[in-house]
């Protein structure tokens, strides 16, 4: 199981949840990822177009590199 391969400038969709609590899916620009040797997924801060954080934590396998594209 080898680093993953996030960099800050990535795009990035996630699972987010609605004011009701409903799944979406969103996305966003990486800001910020840390490896640290002892955390198997790292952490990460995850901003919108407008710079504002959307994300902060882990950086769980729900977190994947963008396919293509995507304007916000």
């Amino acid at each position: 199981m080898g680093r993953r391969k996030l960099k800050p400038g990535d795009r990035v969709t996630f699972e987010s949840h609605d004011e009701q609590c409903n799944p979406f899916q969103n996305s966003g620009i990486v800001k910020q990822y840390i490896y640290p040797d002892f955390h198997p997924d790292g952490y990460i801060e995850i901003v919108d177009q407008d710079g504002d954080t959307i994300l902060y934590g882990n950086a769980g396998k729900d977190i994947q590199k963008a396919k293509k594209q995507i304007d916000l």
